[in-house]
């Protein structure tokens, strides 16, 4: 015998699933654009105080910032790269406000914050093929953390 829910019940089941699958303040998917002269991301505009760092052969670094929104790594900028494989790792703050679990007495007495913004990171990888950027085969994802 099958039975099936219809009418206001099934409308307030419907509506009650949808509040618990998608969280609130959910975090905008974030996309590596890996192109030939920079690396960029897209659905970046809910982020502040983001680092890129971009590492590779002969000790090289790099560090890009941005106060809002997420920063870009352009070849033109970059200096001379040598052919060879690079890791880019990007960590930002969310906009979105998690209570803070730490039990510890910071000095700060009632004043202390209760709340502080959510992190993100996401890492990943290319190519430089004769000057240009070429896609790794691997690439990471980007993962919300919780401070």
């Amino acid at each position: 015998m099958k039975h099936y829910l219809s009418g206001p019940g099934a409308a307030l089941c419907l509506a009650l699933g949808l509040a618990i699958a998608a969280p609130a303040h959910a975090a905008p998917e974030v996309e590596a654009r890996v192109q030939a002269t920079s690396i960029s991301f897209s659905g970046g505009q809910n982020y502040t105080n983001a680092v890129l760092t971009v590492t590779g052969p002969n000790d090289y670094q790099k560090e890009e910032t941005a106060t809002r929104g997420l920063p870009i790594f352009r070849l033109q900028t970059a200096g001379r790269l040598v052919d060879g494989y690079y890791s880019f790792s990007l960590v930002a703050a969310t906009d979105e406000a998690i209570p803070i679990q730490s039990k510890l007495d910071n000095g700060r007495g009632p004043d202390a914050p209760k709340t502080e913004y959510k992190s993100f990171s996401m890492y990943g990888a290319f190519m430089v093929e004769q000057g240009l950027i070429q896609p790794a085969e691997t690439e990471g994802n980007g993962t919300d953390g919780d401070g």
